[in-house]
């Protein structure tokens, strides 16, 4: 009733007046456009909506794992934006390197132009470099020394343009002492001096020193040669359980019988051991064949062995003695073979270069001398542990399996047609020849056969 009449409680009184519009409060607030635009902080409607929208997507994307947060990152329109430069970067370093490599490869066959110049006018003139970079992109194999030495002119050839980049035709030429130089800068961990031919001295100018041959003989970690046969002797009946796990591990099985399927004529195996090979031996293109170990025990198995397989076969021999004396054991008889094998015997024996030697001189014209073999393979990693393991090897089983095959066969004066590396290298499978026998037909390079040319190596001649 009051407030019809506009009375009004003022503070306990009452008053009396002409009766006011009764004035409606609400919880909101009206705001003038002008006011909204000259508040210190406006709010963004929009601009915050977006950045809830980021925030959920991020939320969600941390809880993703890795690999889905860089699979959404790789198809985001972020990333795709940022590897246009990148994409356009490594295309142009991928354009200077390949012209640089380009640019090089042009003036190598300029040389190789220069180089097959000068052998056709005097093969004398050509230098240490010049004749084996010829040998090696002529597709002609290189002895194991010589391929150890083109190698380091590579080498040096790298460092060489590395430095000349800029230059365009000044040409690669160095000399042995240059590469001598070159190399007793380097970082080395036998020797400090490059490999040479054998019979080749040359006198270090600052010391006064003939060069050392980087080889088996200068390895320390290579076992000093010793006569393993009463070794052997005593593992005799043991041997094909302590060995046969091991070497079915590894497939061994396929490299025997690679070995075999070499054989013709009149055979001879060297160091025949327990027999190990007789499981693949076809006696079909064989006439003779006659087995030599320096055990007499382990040719007393490898006897019993083929007796068991093969009967009372006629045409075979079993002699004991070893491949250092094959020259003695033959005498003033003209015994001579067309194939000679050996599986793994150049690791025990006493001076593996002799024995590969005699083997030599029974050979008949155009026969062969077929090794599986192992030794030093293609990296340096697992030289390394062969070298580290060379003592223990050595004590179990009179085995030196950190030689270097190829050396061997170098030293040996024999000429390789034929050769396969397994087993990281360190397995050798090799058909060898001597100089003066031509090479057969499927030995040839691979034009050679296709065309029928005739093979011709490459040799420096000597002036009379």
């Amino acid at each position: 009733m009051l407030s019809r009449v506009g009375i009004r409680p003022v503070r306990g009184l009452l008053v009396v007046g002409v009766a006011a519009p009764v004035v409606r409060l609400t919880a909101t607030r009206n705001y003038s456009e002008q006011q909204h635009r000259n508040r210190p902080f406006s709010i963004n409607e929009k601009a915050l909506v977006e950045q809830r929208k980021r925030d959920l997507e991020k939320a969600k994307l941390d809880s993703m794992p890795k690999w889905r947060q860089w699979a959404v990152y790789f198809q985001s329109k972020e990333f795709k934006k940022s590897m246009t430069f990148y994409y356009l970067s490594g295309f142009a370093i991928v354009l200077v390197c390949f012209y640089y490599y380009m640019r090089d490869r042009y003036y190598e066959d300029k040389q190789m132009d220069h180089i097959r110049a000068k052998y056709a006018k005097d093969p004398e003139s050509l230098s240490e470099y010049e004749y084996l970079k010829l040998k090696a992109l002529s597709g002609e194999r290189l002895k194991a020394k010589e391929d150890k030495k083109f190698k380091l002119y590579q080498m040096m050839r790298k460092e060489f343009r590395r430095k000349n980049i800029l230059e365009y035709d000044i040409m690669f030429e160095p000399t042995p002492q240059d590469l001598e130089e070159w190399y007793s800068r380097q970082a080395r961990i036998y020797v400090n001096k490059a490999p040479v031919e054998d019979n080749v001295e040359e006198k270090n100018e600052n010391e006064n020193e003939k060069v050392k041959k980087l080889g088996n003989n200068e390895n320390p970690h290579v076992m000093p040669p010793e006569d393993t046969t009463g070794f052997y002797e005593s593992k005799a009946e043991e041997y094909d359980d302590a060995v046969k796990w091991e070497e079915r591990g590894i497939l061994m099985g396929r490299r025997r019988k690679w070995l075999m399927e070499q054989l013709h004529g009149d055979v001879l195996e060297v160091a025949c051991g327990t027999g190990r090979n007789l499981k693949y031996l076809n006696l079909k293109n064989i006439d003779l064949i006659t087995f030599l170990d320096s055990s007499e025990k382990m040719v007393a198995i490898t006897q019993q062995k083929f007796r068991e397989m093969f009967g009372k076969y006629p045409r075979v021999a079993f002699t004991v003695g070893k491949a250092e004396d094959l020259v003695t054991l033959a005498g003033s008889s003209s015994v001579k073979y067309d194939t000679i094998v050996e599986a793994f015997g150049l690791c025990a024996h006493e001076d593996p270069v002799a024995a590969l030697k005699n083997m030599t001189t029974l050979l008949k014209p155009g026969g062969r001398i077929v090794l599986l073999e192992h030794g030093r393979g293609n990296y340096d990693m697992i030289n390394n542990h062969l070298d580290f393991r060379s003592d223990k090897r050595m004590k179990t089983w009179a085995c030196r399996w950190n030689l270097d095959i190829g050396e061997l066969i170098d030293d040996a004066g024999l000429d390789v047609t034929f050769e396969k590396r397994v087993h990281f290298g360190t397995t050798w499978m090799m058909v060898c020849k001597r100089p003066e026998d031509p090479i057969a037909l499927e030995e040839k390079p691979f034009f050679d056969q296709l065309f029928g040319r005739d093979y011709t190596p490459i040799k420096l001649k000597k002036k009379d």
